[in-house]
């Protein structure tokens, strides 16, 4: 669970504090940001247009998204507030990773496009969603596990010997490739 997020939706649902000039990072993305939100509640998102994945000082991949800017803009903030609103403190607290993601991809798209897969959870869908898509003779994608903050990632062909994972595209420069509905499929970014 992301703990810094949580604290930050907590004070921004009390009230929103806007552009931290005295911040000695701001603006660490654009000027006039919302920084309401510091601490991205969605984090790690998986959707390449927010991210993607990089390796770190240590050698294990992690998410990066320091080049979204989402989740500092006001109009978003507002968004993402409200719809946490109607949620008892409670159950935020206790809301795991696809909580978040299923709210996510709500605040996004209007509905969640990512389904369970027996113990497993598709997000390709959210990622594929409005992008300009082919079909594909073969293809790879990625199982991911979040585990402190790291990710454990091994590609699969097909959803056989699936476990408590997150699917996602496999990414190469701006295409994606991965699995829809029932054919390979790539798709620019």
């Amino acid at each position: 669970m992301n703990e810094r997020g949580l604290v930050d939706l907590f004070a921004a649902m009390n009230s929103l504090s806007g552009s931290a000039y005295e911040c000695k990072y701001y603006p660490c993305h654009f000027e006039g940001q919302d920084c309401s939100l510091c601490f991205c509640i969605f984090y790690p998102c998986l959707l390449y247009r927010f991210g993607e994945i990089v390796i770190s000082q240590s050698g294990k991949p992690v998410w990066s998204c320091k080049d979204c800017f989402w989740i500092h803009k006001k109009e978003n903030v507002e968004e993402v507030v409200t719809y946490f609103s109607a949620f008892p403190r409670q159950v935020l607290v206790e809301a795991d990773w696809h909580f978040f993601s299923k709210a996510f991809q709500e605040i996004l798209f209007g509905k969640e496009l990512g389904y369970k897969i027996g113990k497993a959870y598709n997000l390709m869908p959210a990622n594929f969603y409005g992008l300009n898509c082919r079909r594909a003779e073969n293809g790879l994608f990625l199982a991911v596990k979040i585990e402190e903050g790291f990710l454990d990632l091994r590609e699969v062909k097909n959803f056989d010997n699936l476990r408590d994972e997150i699917l996602i595209p496999h990414k190469s420069a701006n295409v994606l490739r991965g699995f829809d509905e029932a054919r390979y499929i790539e798709c620019e970014l």
